[in-house]
C-alpha cells in the first residue's frame, strides 16, 4: 500500500516538473462552473443534461495502462516477441531450428572431447569455430563439447514402431556439418530385438542399408517385451533424439546415447554410450597393456587398426555393473579405423573414419552368458575344434644358418622334451604366398621329411603377398586407387616384403591353393603372417586428405602397410574400409580351399573371432617382464573376442635391451623360466626366435633350466585332455579356455582388476611370478584367493578356505603356483613326448571337495583330427555327497588303439573320513585328506556307467 500511495501522489497527481528539476507548486485556479451540455434524446426527444465529471482516485488498471515507464516495458517485450521468440517458435515448429544451444560450464569430469583426430592444428579458434568449448587451463581435454552438445539429431518421422522393431528417421538438430566440416545428412535409426539377449542399435546414412548380419529369420522375431532389455527411443517429432537401453530385470543402464555427440557423415561416424562402471574389458588390440585397467579419469584413448605391433581388430567389450555384478557386452560392427575414448562420466566414445554406427548389445548377465551370445549370434562359435596335436608345444625360428633348426630339433628329441611341430623357418615361402622357396632354403624338403619320420608336424608360414601374379592368373589385385585401369599391371598396388616387390590379392582368391599343396611340402598347419597387410616400403602414400584419423595413429596409419586409397575391385571398396578385415579374408581363402582337410590355422591379423576357424599366435614381444604381463593380458582378451586358441611366443622374440653383461643374461634366463611356466599353460604354447636374436627353445639354456622347462612341458601334456574338453566347451558355448579371475567370479569386485592370475576353465587357478628375483632363489608374491576352498595342485594340500583373501606365497624359481578350486572335476593323463603319445595313456579324474550338493565334470574325446563333425565320445562325471559316477553320454567314436578310453584312477581332495569308513580298494591319507581309487579300469567302450560309493564323516 505504501508503494501505491507514493505512486498516486508522485505520478498520477504530481505537478509538472520544470527543466531545473525543481517542482513548482501551481496556484490554485478558481473553479468555473460548466454549462450543462444539452443533447436530444433520440427516442423521446427530451433534452438530457450532462453530469459534471467527478475526479476519482487512480486504480491499478490505470497504472498498467497509463504509466509511461510501463509502456516502455511493453514495447521491449513486444519487440522481443516479434523479433526473436515468435520466429524461433515458428522455425522450431517447421523443423528448422538451428540455434546453437548449450554452455561451456561443464565440469571437467563430465566432458566429451571435441575434434579428436582432426587433420588441422587444434587451436582455440578452430575449436570454437567447430561449435565447441576451449579450456585454456591445464584441464583435459582442451577442446570439448558444450552441454548439451551441438551435434545431435532431432526426430523427423516414426517409420515403424512395432513390438520387435523401431525405425526412426532423424536429421541434424542444430548443425548441418560435423566438427570437421563434413555434411551431416539425415539418418535412419533402427532398433531391433534379435532374441531375448541380443539387441541391435543401428544408425545409417542415405545409401547405406540395414545390417542383417547374422540376424534371426523373419518368422523368429522377438518382441521387446520378451527380452531382458527395456528400450527407450525418442519418438516425439522435432525433439532431440536418443536411445536408452536398460536391463529389464534390474533397471541398470546398459546403453545411453543422450550424453555425448552423435554424428554420421561419409568420412566420420561418432557415437557414445555411458557404461555402468569403469570396469570394462576388451577393445583390442589398440596398444599393449600390462593390466585390464582403462584410463577413464584422463580421457584415455586407443586406436583399433590392424598394424605391426597391434595386429588384431576387436571392437568388443564386456562391462560390469559394479553394484550388482551383472555383465553385458557391446560390439561395434564397423571395419573402418576406429578411435575409442574413455571419459570419466563414465562413457565410451566410438569414432570411425566411415561406415555406419552399428551396436550389438548382449544382455549377459554373466561373462559366460555374454560369450555365448556374442559367439552364437555375431561372430560364430569357435568350431571346429583345433587338431589335438596343436595343443602340444611348438617350435619356430628365423635363421640364415640352415643347420641351426635341425640341430635344435635333434637336441629336443635326444633330451625327450616333448614337442609336436616345427616351422623349419618362418620365411620358408619367401616373399610371397604359395610354394616353399627351395632356392633360399634348399634343405627344407629334407627337414620336412625328417619331421614326418620323427612323428612331428609341420606348420608353414604364409603371407598374403604374391610375388608372381602369373601364378594366380584368374585373380584380381588391389589397385593403386579407384580411378586406374584394373587390367594394367602397372596400376596394381605394389609393396615390399623381404626386400622384394609384391602384389596384394583383392579377395576372394579363386585359384585353387590345393594345387600348391605338394610344393608347400604338405604342411599340417598354416601360420598366416604379415596379413594386416605388411609393406616394408617406407614411401609416403599420396592418399586424399581425410578430416579425421584416430589420434594415436594420425601420423602413422599407413606405416608398414598399403595406402588407404588403394582400391579392391572385387568388393568395390577402398582399402580404408577393408583393411581391418583383410587378415580374415586371407584366412577364408585358405579355409575355403582346404576341401575339409583339418589343418591348424593361425592368423595374425585377427578380427571377428577369426571366424571361429583359426587361433592367434600372439604378438612379437621383447624379452622383458613388462612384455610377459602384456602377453597374458592379450591372451585373456583374445578369449573374450571368441579366439579360443591363443598364445604368445614364450620369452618374446626379440632380445631385451638390458642384456649387457653376464649378470643380465642370467636374469633373462630367470625371466624365460618364469615365462615358460606361464606360457605352457596358455591355450597355444610355442617358442619363436627372430633373425639375429637369441634362440629361446628349451634346449638353448643351461642344463638346470632345461630340466625345469622339461618338467613344465610335461605338466602341459598331462593337462591336454582337460584343455581339449575346454575347447569342446568353447565350441558349444563360446567360453574362453583361459579366463581372467573376474570371468569365473563375477560378483567378487576384488577380481575386477587382477591381471596377473588366470583360470584354466573353472577348475585351476594359475599365479605366475612376473617380477625379477634378485636373489635367484625365491621371491614372495601376493596371491588373491577368491571365495571357496583351494588346494595345491601338486600335493593336494588344503591352502585356503572362506571368503576372498590375499595371501603372500614365497615361490622358488622351479615352482609355479597352481591351485584347484573345490567343486572342480577334471581329467589328466600321464604325459608322453607328444600329444599323440599322451593320448595312449589312461585317465585320472580329480575332484575338489567340499561341494554344495553335486558337481559335474566332462571328458570329451574324438579322433583329434579337428574336422567339422567328428565322431565323438562324451563322458560325464557326477560327484554327490556319497557317490561318484562315470557315465557315457555320447558314443560315436568307435575307438582307436592310439586313443585311450579307460579311466583308471579317481583322486578326491579334502575328503574327510573315519578309518573304518575307507573301503578296501581305496587309499586314504587322513593328514592330507586325499582319497584315491586306483586300478578302476573303467572302459566306456565296454561299460556304460561306473559308480563308487562312500560315506561322508558326520
Amino acid at each position: 500500500m505504501a508503494f501505491w500511495k507514493k505512486w498516486t501522489e508522485e505520478v498520477w497527481l504530481a505537478p509538472k516538473e520544470e527543466d531545473d528539476g525543481v517542482v513548482q507548486k501551481q496556484p490554485v485556479q478558481p473553479k468555473r462552473k460548466k454549462k450543462a451540455k444539452v443533447v436530444q434524446q433520440e427516442d423521446y426527444g427530451e433534452p438530457i443534461e450532462d453530469v459534471p465529471i467527478k475526479k476519482t482516485k487512480p486504480t491499478i488498471k490505470d497504472y498498467l495502462l497509463l504509466d509511461s515507464r510501463i509502456r516502455v516495458f511493453y514495447v521491449v517485450v513486444l519487440c522481443a516477441f516479434l523479433g526473436l521468440i515468435f520466429p524461433t517458435a515458428i522455425s522450431y515448429y517447421l523443423g528448422e531450428y538451428q540455434a546453437d544451444l548449450g554452455n561451456c560450464n561443464t565440469p571437467t569430469l563430465n566432458r566429451f572431447e571435441c575434434m579428436s583426430g582432426s587433420s588441422v592444428a587444434l587451436t582455440q579458434s578452430s575449436c570454437e569455430a567447430a561449435g565447441c568449448c576451449w579450456d585454456s587451463g591445464s584441464g583435459t581435454p582442451k577442446c570439448y563439447h558444450n552441454n548439451p552438445t551441438r551435434y545431435t539429431y532431432k526426430v523427423d518421422d516414426i517409420v515403424e514402431d512395432s513390438d520387435y522393431k523401431i525405425i526412426v528417421d532423424v536429421s541434424p538438430e542444430r548443425r548441418q556439418t560435423d566438427m570437421f566440416g563434413n555434411t551431416m545428412p539425415a539418418a535412419r535409426v533402427i532398433v531391433r530385438a534379435v532374441n531375448r539377449d541380443h539387441l541391435i542399435v543401428q544408425m545409417i546414412a542415405p545409401g547405406q542399408y540395414e545390417d542383417t548380419f547374422r540376424l534371426m529369420t523373419e518368422d523368429e522375431r522377438t518382441p521387446f517385451s520378451q527380452t531382458d532389455f527395456q528400450v527407450s527411443v525418442s519418438m516425439e517429432k522435432r525433439k532431440s533424439f536418443a536411445v536408452v537401453v536398460r536391463r529389464a530385470s534390474t533397471g541398470d543402464v546398459l546403453f545411453d546415447t543422450s550424453y555425448g555427440p552423435l554424428a554420421i557423415t561419409e568420412e566420420y561416424v561418432e557415437m557414445s554410450t555411458t557404461v555402468p562402471s569403469e570396469y570394462i574389458y576388451g577393445l583390442g588390440q589398440g596398444e599393449r597393456r600390462q593390466s585390464f585397467k582403462r584410463n577413464f579419469v584422463n580421457y584415455g584413448k586407443t586406436a583399433l587398426h590392424n598394424r605391426q605391433g597391434a595386429d588384431s581388430y576387436h571392437p568388443f567389450f564386456m562391462a560390469v555393473s559394479a553394484g550388482s555384478g551383472l555383465f553385458h557386452g557391446v560390439f561395434w560392427d564397423n571395419s573402418y579405423p576406429l578411435e575409442v575414448q574413455f571419459s570419466p562420466v563414465p562413457a565410451v566414445s566410438f569414432r570411425s573414419m566411415g561406415g555406419s554406427g552399428v551396436f550389438h548389445l548382449l544382455a549377459g548377465s554373466t561373462p559366460s552368458a555374454v560369450s555365448h551370445q556374442f559367439t552364437r549370434d555375431v561372430i560364430g562359435l569357435p568350431n571346429p575344434l583345433p587338431p589335438f596335436w596343436s595343443l602340444g608345444f611348438h617350435l619356430c625360428r628365423e635363421n640364415d644358418d640352415p643347420t641351426v633348426g635341425r640341430k635344435t630339433l635333434e637336441q629336443m628329441l635326444a633330451s625327450s622334451i616333448g614337442f609336436d611341430s616345427d616351422c623349419i623357418d618362418l620365411r620358408l615361402s619367401g616373399p610371397g604366398m604359395g610354394a616353399v622357396d627351395q632356392q633360399s632354403f634348399p634343405q627344407a624338403a629334407n627337414d620336412r621329411e625328417w619331421l614326418r619320420n620323427s612323428g612331428k608336424k609341420f606348420i608353414l608360414a604364409q603371407p598374403p603377398h604374391v610375388l608372381d601374379i602369373d601364378q594366380f592368373p584368374d585373380n584380381s589385385w588391389i589397385l593403386r586407387n579407384r580411378a586406374v585401369n584394373s587390367s594394367t599391371a602397372e596400376d596394381y598396388e605394389t609393396g615390399l616384403r623381404l626386400e622384394t616387390a609384391v602384389h596384394y590379392p583383392s579377395y576372394p582368391l579363386v585359384n585353387e591353393l590345393s594345387d600348391l599343396y605338394d610344393s608347400m611340402l604338405q604342411p599340417e598347419g598354416f601360420n598366416l603372417i604379415d596379413n594386416w597387410p605388411s609393406n616394408e616400403n617406407k614411401s609416403t602414400c599420396s592418399d586424399r586428405p581425410r578430416t579425421f584419423t584416430p589420434e594415436r595413429i594420425r601420423s602413422s596409419i599407413t606405416n608398414n602397410t598399403i595406402c588407404l586409397d588403394a582400391f579392391h575391385p572385387t568388393q568395390q571398396l577402398e582399402h580404408v574400409a577393408v583393411h581391418n578385415h583383410y587378415g580374415i579374408q586371407h584366412l577364408k581363402a585358405f579355409v575355403d580351399q582346404a576341401y575339409g582337410y583339418p589343418f591348424l590355422y593361425l592368423n595374425r591379423a585377427s578380427a571377428l573371432g577369426n571366424l571361429g576357424r583359426a587361433g592367434y599366435p600372439g604378438d612379437d614381444y621383447t624379452a622383458n617382464w613388462a612384455s610377459m604381463k602384456m602377453a597374458l593380458v592379450q591372451v585373456m582378451e583374445m578369449g573374450l573376442f571368441g579366439v579360443a586358441l591363443s598364445g604368445s611366443p614364450i620369452c618374446g622374440v626379440y632380445n631385451s635391451s638390458t642384456i649387457i653383461d653376464n649378470l643380465a643374461e642370467v636374469k633373462e634366463e630367470q625371466l624365460c623360466t618364469r615365462w615358460y611356466q606361464m606360457g605352457l599353460l596358455l591355450p597355444f604354447a610355442h617358442s619363436m626366435t627372430k633373425l639375429n636374436h637369441r634362440a629361446r627353445s628349451p634346449v638353448d639354456w643351461s642344463l638346470n633350466t632345461q630340466r625345469i622347462l622339461a618338467s613344465y612341458i610335461q605338466l602341459r601334456y598331462k593337462l591336454l585332455s582337460y584343455f581339449y574338453t575346454l575347447f569342446y566347451e568353447a565350441s558349444m558355448q563360446g567360453t574362453p579356455v583361459v579366463r581372467p579371475l573376474w570371468y569365473q567370479f563375477p560378483r567378487d569386485n576384488q577380481t575386477y582388476l587382477l591381471s596377473e592370475q588366470f583360470m584354466i576353465g573353472g577348475s585351476l587357478m594359475v599365479c605366475p611370478v612376473m617380477v625379477q628375483d634378485d636373489t635367484e632363489t625365491s621371491i614372495p608374491i601376493s596371491i588373491y584367493f577368491p571365495s571357496g576352498t583351494w588346494y595345491d595342485y601338486y600335493t593336494g594340500d588344503w591352502i585356503h578356505s572362506g571368503d576372498g583373501e590375499r595371501t603372500t606365497v614365497t615361490t622358488g624359481l622351479n615352482h609355479l603356483n597352481m591351485f584347484i578350486l573345490n567343486g572342480s572335476v577334471f581329467t589328466t593323463q600321464e604325459p608322453g613326448s607328444s600329444a599323440e603319445q599322451t593320448r595312449l595313456n589312461s585317465y585320472t579324474v580329480t575332484v575338489g571337495f567340499p561341494i554344495s550338493s553335486n558337481v559335474t565334470g566332462w571328458l570329451y574325446v574324438d579322433d583329434g583330427k579337428g574336422g567339422d563333425k567328428p565322431a565323438q565320445d562324451l563322458i560325464r562325471f557326477v560327484f554327490t555327497s556319497d557317490t561318484f559316477t562315470m557315465e557315457r553320454i555320447n558314443f560315436e567314436f568307435l575307438g582307436s588303439k592310439d586313443i585311450s578310453t579307460v579311466v583308471d584312477r579317481v583322486r578326491i581332495l579334502g575328503f574327510e573320513l573315519k578309518n573304518e569308513q575307507v573301503s578296501p580298494e581305496a587309499n586314504y591319507n587322513p593328514y592330507t585328506k586325499i582319497l584315491e581309487f586306483n586300478q578302476l579300469n573303467f572302459d566306456w567302450h565296454v561299460s556304460d556307467v561306473y559308480s563308487l560309493k562312500f560315506v561322508i564323516k558326520p
